[in-house]
């Protein structure tokens, strides 16, 4: 098979799955009339040119109601190019049945692809013919016109892993404690350059609604102990330490990086996973004149070619969080793309109406119980496993 011809679809794993694992040497996509953005197709020949770097793309426009454009068009492909197959996984109902009439009548090879089994089928035969391509969240992401421009927060070196859990069962046991330390030093901080590593302060300080605010010993003793900060000082009167790293900095005076980082390193130690990533700043548009990140995302991960979202919060869950990482994963993934909220909260135990609804948008909830837990590597890994797309495809998401 020289000539793939496909009906492009705007879910993005339905155009870019069996290109990929076929590799033909051009593919044609026949496409509505109506979109008018070209970006679209030449963001698919960027994904395809990383194993592809000598395909062919041609995009042909037609009116998706016209059947008999539709066929004539399809046909007149087929006639005009080699050694061509069509594979029917996108494009509206009736792109499928005219289309399909003119690869039978042609007798061309026609595939399937199952993007939940991960199998291409040849429906001749109602067999698999291959093993779908193993995609990255790069391929997305080259696909949908976006680009990462960076990261919100530095991913740590695998040797501080277990320091950073550390710190994490200390501030998860003493959370309200934890809010306070935070606050107190973002407030100190601000005080210096954003090089300065060495902070001393009062023991108190002064919040916005003139409340004061120390910090928790407890904390700083552990920030000292775990290798986040050394010659630590406190006095009845004063505190004084200095970060040990500009990376150690951006944690320890980060709220709610904590939970990220457990997260993160979790899906990291598991090897479950083809890929994680912290913090990730993504722009929408690569191809415009401006560089500019319209999302962050705080953990995203690659599972058995399907993107998975996760967003994290040190407090309970609300709906403005689920429905932000529901706009998040519909962007990137689509249908075929996962969501988790992990939530500091008892939504998930309490089947709050935050919980259900987010169940009903497809999303899933892991709360307090499920971070405290001795087996929450376990409980993620089995979250992202058992999320079912197929009993999504009929629910009102």
């Amino acid at each position: 098979m020289k000539t793939l011809i496909k009906y492009y679809d705007k879910d993005v794993l339905k155009n870019i799955s069996a290109p990929l694992t076929l590799k033909p040497k051009k593919i044609i996509f026949f496409y509505d009339n109506g979109i008018q953005d070209m970006i679209w197709f030449h963001s698919l020949k960027k994904c395809f040119q990383h194993t592809m770097p000598n395909i062919v793309m041609e995009h042909i426009s037609l009116n998706i109601l016209d059947m008999v454009e539709i066929y004539t068009k399809t046909k007149k492909a087929l006639d005009n190019n080699e050694d061509c197959a069509m594979e029917f996984t996108g494009g509206s109902e009736l792109m499928l049945i005219a289309g399909f009439k003119a690869g039978a009548k042609k007798g061309v090879p026609l595939y399937y692809t199952d993007l939940v089994k991960g199998v291409i089928l040849d429906l001749a035969e109602n067999k698999a013919i291959a093993r779908t391509e193993k995609l990255t969240i790069q391929h997305f992401m080259d696909a949908r016109g976006a680009c990462f421009t960076g990261h919100s927060h530095r991913e740590p070196e695998k040797e501080r892993y277990k320091d950073i859990l550390n710190m994490c069962d200390v501030l998860f046991d003493n959370l309200s404690a934890w809010k306070s330390t935070s606050n107190y030093l973002q407030i100190v901080v601000a005080k210096f350059s954003s090089q300065e590593m060495y902070i001393k302060n009062k023991i108190y300080t002064i919040q916005k609604n003139g409340q004061k605010v120390s910090p928790d010993k407890k904390i700083l003793y552990a920030f000292e102990k775990f290798g986040f900060i050394k010659d630590l000082k406190l006095t009845q009167e004063h505190m004084s330490f200095c970060f040990c790293s500009a990376t150690d900095k951006q944690y320890v005076i980060n709220y709610g990086i904590w939970l990220e980082l457990f997260v993160y390193i979790h899906a990291k130690n598991s090897g479950a996973f083809d890929d994680v990533r912290l913090g990730a700043l993504i722009d929408w548009n690569a191809y415009d004149t401006t560089r500019m990140a319209g999302n962050e995302i705080d953990v995203i991960l690659s599972d058995q070619s399907m993107p998975v979202f996760i967003s994290c919060k040190l407090r309970s869950a609300d709906a403005a969080a689920v429905n932000e990482l529901l706009i998040e994963k519909k962007r990137i993934g689509g249908w075929f793309s996962k969501g988790i909220l992990v939530s500091f909260g008892k939504d998930r135990q309490e089947r709050s109406a935050t919980y259900l609804r987010a169940k009903e948008l497809g999303i899933e909830i892991l709360d307090a119980k499920d971070v405290l837990s001795v087996d929450f590597e376990q409980r993620l890994i089995k979250t992202v496993k058992e999320h079912d797309l197929i009993s999504l495809k009929w629910k009102k998401v």
